[in-house]
């Protein structure tokens, strides 16, 4: 049998509305979701349990240790990737093992 789901209109402040959107992107859900969730959490109803992959991109984005890549787009526009044979002659085609031992010096 399918769960009993209410239709609810609700008028939340401003700052409220806002609040929940983040949390919904912050989470990668959509914003009823995060309506959801944090009603039962804070009402304390069968807990959303967190995923593993969500734990940790919350924590990387509370410690500010997650960039936003949008960044790169900016960053590189108009950067031409160089080829392979290109790459190779920058590194004479030497495996990177050998640069390795060659940046570290003798021991």
């Amino acid at each position: 049998m399918a769960e009993n789901i209410v239709k609810l209109t609700v008028r939340l402040p401003a700052p409220l509305h806002h609040a929940l959107k983040e949390r919904a992107v912050e989470y990668n859900v959509s914003l009823n979701q995060a309506v959801i969730d944090t009603l039962t959490a804070e009402l304390a109803l069968e807990p959303r349990v967190e995923t593993e992959v969500e734990r940790v991109d919350h924590l990387l984005r509370k410690r500010e240790r997650l960039a936003d890549a949008r960044w790169l787009d900016e960053f590189a526009a108009g950067v031409e990737i160089p080829s392979l044979d290109e790459m190779r002659e920058w590194f004479r085609e030497a495996p990177l093992a050998d640069w390795i031992i060659e940046d570290r010096g003798p021991r």
